[in-house]
């Protein structure tokens, strides 16, 4: 199955979204989120911005990180 550029960037900024809003809700900084995660502020970054596609392999580290289940971070997309 092949997916539309348009859906794939609306998940990547979804995601993004919804990892910024985690991490705001529990005053965590970049700093700290990047420790506990182990991917890089500026990956970080990138993927609350929705510039970067996230591996699924990242993506459960950062909700390990920010102790949420990872398919929170697709909100209502799932």
């Amino acid at each position: 199955m092949q997916y539309s550029t348009h859906l794939l960037r609306h998940l990547r900024f979804t995601i993004g979204q919804n990892i910024h809003r985690r991490r705001a809700e529990q005053k965590m900084p970049l700093k700290k989120l990047s420790r506990l995660s182990g991917v890089s502020e500026l990956l970080l970054d990138h993927y609350e911005l929705g510039k970067n596609e996230i591996s699924l392999d990242e993506l459960l580290k950062i909700a390990w990180a920010l102790n949420v289940d990872a398919s929170t971070l697709f909100g209502n997309l799932l």
